[in-house]
């Protein structure tokens, strides 16, 4: 069984000559792929009214409320819905009974330690809102900076944590930093990749993305650079105001520790915008 994404064109055309069977999900579970499916006795997994559908193979079950998952952060993060409805078939394929996947959908993702790196979230003061993301290529950081905009509160100011991999080409880094512009940020810091340099010097990527940054529109006053990963998160973290949003893609396996380590301290301890970062 192949689980693929019926609301990519890419897929749907290269499917059609496959011989594995084929199992759908997309965000609308009457897609007409989806529809199709069912009417074989093949998987699909969708979303409608609101709700999770799997059908598997024979019969349909209700793996719960989107907007229930934590992984879905009240269903704004529509890519991992997707990602949800696609583990949902994975799951079916596997065997495992329904009532046991809608239960790991209602769970898993509310505590940070499930998923390190992947779409992490703390609220810091009440009113801070940070996010820590993998994000590493245009499409994954629009998907979740589309989130942190629409989770964003009026007036809040966001601030992004920006870097690349040494291998990637001077376009690919700059059509990085062209989607993050896209997203009209109020402060960038720009890092290293820790580990990640591969054949560049230190420093090389951050300029590349600061022409482009500027180049698209941000405010040259509003780029700063802090080549060490968990050095920038507390440049950020000193700059933030009240409602403010915190975009953080944190790539090395030992800053993204530091960083949750450090976040996690200041949520405990009650930290507010404005306070004082202690030291480590």
């Amino acid at each position: 069984m192949l689980v693929l994404n019926a609301d990519n064109a890419l897929l749907r055309r290269h499917a059609a000559g496959l011989d594995a069977p084929l199992a759908w999900f997309s965000s609308d579970d009457g897609h007409p792929l989806l529809c199709q499916a069912r009417a074989d006795g093949r998987r699909s997994c969708g979303v409608r009214d609101g709700h999770l559908w799997l059908f598997d193979g024979t019969r349909t079950h209700d793996l719960g409320a989107v907007a229930g998952m934590p992984l879905t952060l009240g269903g704004l993060a529509a890519h991992n819905v997707q990602n949800c409805a696609a583990a949902a078939l994975a799951a079916a394929g596997l065997g495992i009974a329904p009532a046991t996947t809608c239960a790991v959908l209602a769970r898993f993702g509310r505590d940070n330690r499930d998923n390190p790196g992947r779409l992490q979230r703390w609220i810091l003061g009440g009113d801070v809102q940070v996010y820590v993301d993998y994000a590493h290529n245009p499409d994954g950081l629009a998907q979740f900076l589309d989130l942190v905009r629409q989770a964003r509160r009026d007036g809040g100011r966001l601030h992004l944590l920006l870097g690349q991999a040494g291998d990637r080409s001077d376009q690919a880094i700059a059509d990085l930093a062209a989607t993050a512009a896209s997203f009209r940020p109020d402060h960038v810091v720009l890092k290293d990749m820790d580990g990640y340099l591969r054949g560049r010097g230190s420093g090389e990527v951050a300029r590349l993305l600061h022409a482009t940054l500027v180049q698209h529109g941000v405010d040259g006053t509003a780029i700063v650079e802090c080549l060490d990963e968990t050095e920038a998160v507390r440049t950020i973290l000193s700059a933030a105001g009240p409602g403010d949003s915190l975009a953080l893609p944190v790539h090395s396996m030992a800053a993204r520790q530091r960083v949750n380590d450090l976040l996690d301290r200041l949520q405990a301890q009650g930290w507010a915008a404005g306070d004082p970062l202690a030291t480590d």
